[in-house]
Order: C-alpha cells, then structure tokens, then sequence
C-alpha cells in the first residue's frame, strides 16, 4: 500500500508540476488504499462472518466509487464511505483479537497499530470529505484547497507511520515465531 500510494503520489506532484489535472489521482488512492486494506483484514479475520462484512463492505465501496468518481474533483461522498469502512474494519478486528483472546501484548502487535491508525485516519478526515462544502466553501474557488489538502494530509501521513512501525512489529512477530517453533 505504501509504495502503491508512493507512486500515485509522484504521479501527482509530476501532473501539478505541469499544472495538469491530478485530483482524480486522490479517487484512484482510495481504491488502493481500501483493496490493500481489504486484502490485510481478510489475512488476518478468519471466520465466515467477518470475510462476509469485508466482501460487502468492500462491494458497497465500489460501487459507490463507481457512482461518485470523477476526474475533475475529489470524490467526497466516496472518501467518506472508504473512511467509514477502514472503521468498520478496525472495529471488527478489535472485536476478533478481544474474543480470540489469542494476543498475548497487544501493543507489539503489527495490526492492533495499523488498526488504531486507520481509526485515527479515518476519523480525523471523514468530516472533513463528508462536510468540506459547509466548513471551507467551495474549495476551488476561495482559496482554502490548501487548508483542506494539508488536514488531509497530515492525518494520511501519520497512518503512513503507524503502517512503517507496524512493518516493523511485524517482523518482529515473525522472528519471535520461528524462535518458537524451532
């Protein structure tokens, strides 16, 4: 997901550099964004239940994205719903890890992390697609794009933390797996 979003967002500073048009990029990483997800929860939620919600949930996704894509502005009600969604997920391996109960530290394990970001990603920015015509205006036209991407931003940069350290937990997981079993 991290390199996907990583060129996706060379491909948008190339475009802006060309004064080109690159919002429609921003609808084309939130499918990648929630495909990458959807992949991660359905390795690590392994009933009926859960991979039925995930494949709805996913479906419900993109068929919105199909409704609400656009090339020339950022897909709002889209967003939105993929922020939804990254919640519901996060909350449905919570709900897995707490009645499992098969976690013995949860804070040194990778997907507790990527699940605490993505709620804190999601939160943060969900108002902000659902209600940007009510907080900031039209976006395109008084100036307050910049105001608008940097919110974003700084919200999307963060989950991209907390995705390196999962990585990095990760790993660790794995190691401390194979000095068990061997």
């Amino acid at each position: 997901m991290l390199i996907l979003s990583l060129g996706i967002s060379l491909l948008q500073n190339h475009n802006a550099a060309y004064r080109l048009n690159n919002l429609y990029l921003y609808n084309l990483n939130s499918v990648a964004e929630i495909g990458c997800l959807t992949g991660a929860y359905w390795v690590e939620l392994k009933s009926k239940r859960n991979r039925t919600i995930l494949l709805i949930s996913l479906g419900v996704y993109l068929s919105v994205f199909l409704y609400d894509f656009s090339w020339t502005k950022i897909a709002g009600i889209t967003l939105g719903v993929q922020r939804i969604i990254m919640i519901v997920y996060a909350l449905l391996y919570f709900h897995y890890i707490l009645t499992k109960m098969q976690v013995q530290n949860i804070l040194i394990h990778a997907m507790f992390w990527i699940s605490a970001g993505a709620i804190v990603h999601a939160a943060g920015t969900l108002f902000v697609f659902l209600f940007v015509k009510v907080t900031l205006g039209d976006v395109s036209s008084n100036g307050s794009y910049g105001l608008y991407i940097q919110i974003v931003r700084a919200f999307t940069a963060f989950f991209y933390v907390v995705l390196i350290i999962s990585f990095w937990l990760r790993r660790r997981e794995f190691r401390m797996a194979e000095h068990i079993t061997v």
